[in-house]
């Protein structure tokens, strides 16, 4: 399970114990002896969860954030000061070229049973796959279990029957139920779909954060389905940034060196933005030095997408970026995610349940049931202040 798999499960053990907790407040007697020590015993659950949740939440910027930060947390925890923060930067990797990547394909596949048994048998001979080629897929090469050759040149995700289920006991559960899917490199995406739908699902797999029961994911040629939980936080760490609803931002540290722990992961310094120029980007540079109880929600949010961005990622992942945030501030967090990905290219991936927000886009995708409902193609997107925010 990964830890945003427990991060979910956490969340959901939360707001039953809360609601519990409710419940008891208002249908205990008031004289019961035992009232206080259950509720207090209540309490201290919902304390405990809400630690926990916190702490994954913070891992979820990236799994191995702790290990670069290390340093720069001492025994006071609580009190680090500008000059503690390290300059210690991930390794660099080697470069791929497309033209040197072998291409294989393992998509012969045996005959499955229906229902959980057969589930269990493909997971099974997806299990058997990735312990033999996860490390040839981190070290360039494309492999498909699908008989599918994604072309390097043009697009950045490539999607070939993708599906995605959950096993309880002897019940599966389809999430995703066969998904095919083409977006081009440089794109600005927004994906669109009821609660329920799959949508969340879908950003999960592309980025690496969850992995597919069948079919190819490939994302800038990996084919993230059969990539070992830590070879995909190697992916990660190389290719992708994150922007959460929730800030996620260190409380002990400023703006600027926040964003530093994002440029510290990374592992392409070509064509990098610095610092300077990022906080400008985002029309931060006057609040570089200040802590995030200092800045309005907004102001947050515009660290995180500085933090992202400053990990030079091929992809940024936004998953509901503007949920949290009042209409002024929604506003600007979408230009700067439009002003970034056409002046820098970054391909932009936005969940939102805002359909006005698909309107900046050049490609939506709208998902339903577990299924592309449709993908459209935007020739003039919108600009973020011109759009209906009701």
């Amino acid at each position: 399970m990964t830890n945003f798999t427990k991060l979910e499960k956490l969340k959901e053990a939360l707001a039953s114990t809360e609601k519990n907790l409710e419940w008891q407040k208002q249908s205990l007697i008031e004289d019961n002896p035992d009232r206080d020590k259950l509720i207090q015993k209540l309490e201290k659950v919902a304390e405990d969860l809400k630690e926990k949740i916190n702490r994954f939440e913070s891992n979820n910027i990236e799994e191995q954030k702790e290990e670069i930060i290390a340093d720069k947390v001492s025994d006071e925890k609580a009190k680090i000061s500008k000059k503690t923060v390290s300059k210690k930067t991930a390794k660099l990797e080697p470069v791929i070229n497309d033209s040197d990547r072998n291409f294989l394909n393992v998509g012969e596949k045996p005959d499955f049973e229906d229902g959980v048994k057969g589930l269990k048998q493909k997971l099974k001979r997806q299990k058997q796959l990735t312990a033999k080629y996860s490390k040839n897929i981190l070290d360039g090469d494309v492999i498909t279990t699908e008989n599918y050759q994604p072309n390097l040149d043009k697009h950045i995700i490539e999607l070939k029957n993708v599906r995605k289920s959950y096993i309880t006991g002897d019940l599966e559960t389809p999430v995703l139920k066969g998904i095919d899917i083409i977006l081009d490199k440089g794109d600005f995406i927004v994906i669109l779909g009821p609660s329920g739908s799959g949508k969340t699902t879908f950003l999960n797999i592309i980025s690496g954060l969850d992995k597919a029961s069948e079919g190819d994911v490939f994302i800038l040629g990996s084919n993230l389905t059969l990539l070992k939980d830590s070879h995909l936080t190697k992916f990660r760490r190389r290719n992708v940034g994150f922007i959460f609803q929730q800030y996620n931002l260190l409380t002990n540290l400023t703006a600027k060196e926040n964003a530093e722990v994002g440029e510290n992961l990374s592992s392409n310094k070509e064509n990098a933005m610095s610092i300077e120029d990022i906080f400008t980007t985002i029309g931060m540079a006057e609040q570089m030095n200040k802590y995030p109880h200092q800045m309005s929600g907004g102001q947050q949010q515009r660290v995180s997408i500085a933090r992202a961005l400053a990990k030079n990622p091929n992809i940024l992942f936004a998953d509901e970026p503007t949920g949290a945030l009042d209409e002024e501030m929604g506003r600007k967090v979408l230009e700067i995610l439009v002003k970034v990905n056409r002046e820098y290219k970054t391909t932009i991936v936005v969940v939102t349940h805002n359909p006005n927000i698909a309107k900046i886009a050049n490609t939506v995708i709208n998902i339903k049931n577990g299924l592309i409902d449709s993908l459209e193609h935007n020739d003039t997107p919108a600009d973020p202040r011109t759009i209906d925010w009701s």
